[in-house]
């Protein structure tokens, strides 16, 4: 079984007042396409998936649209 651990997402968190939901795309994507070429059987990501409790909408739509490109892996 392979496993890949993450942590500490923060979706949605600004750095100096810019937006950073390119990177937070990107990071997304790269880790998709992670998932599928390395076979990964499990995700755990501990920690922080949101920056805050009320997260904005569409840091919810990167991670929503994340959940279900990922149950398309077999992840």
């Amino acid at each position: 079984m392979k496993i890949l651990h993450t942590s500490d997402w923060h979706l949605g968190k600004k750095l100096y007042g810019k937006s950073r939901y390119a990177e937070f795309e990107a990071f997304l994507n790269w880790l998709i396409v992670t998932l599928d070429t390395e076979n990964i059987d499990a995700l755990l990501v501990a920690g922080d998936i949101f920056d805050t409790t009320t997260p904005s909408n569409r840091a919810q739509e990167l991670y929503y649209q994340f959940l279900t490109r990922v149950a398309e892996t077999g992840c």
